[in-house]
């Protein structure tokens, strides 16, 4: 899987999450990174990395994915 795969894959699951915490500990890690990477990060990127590719939807733009022109 490329690079931007695993991106578009990222911003594909962030645009899904309903949890007000989740997303603020995402944008925490934004804003604050650390040297390490969290745990918390490391499962969310080991989980988005677990999907099958079958499962997924194949998007050519980030702004597509996001339905913005």
């Amino acid at each position: 899987m490329t690079i931007e795969q695993r991106k578009l894959e990222l911003i594909n699951w962030i645009t899904s999450i309903q949890n007000e915490d989740v997303l603020n500990r995402i944008e925490d890690f934004r804003n604050n990174p650390e040297p390490a990477i969290p745990d918390t990060i490391l499962e969310l990127l080991n989980e988005s990395s677990s999907a099958k590719l079958e499962d997924c939807t194949e998007h050519t733009s980030a702004r597509k994915l996001l339905g913005r022109k």
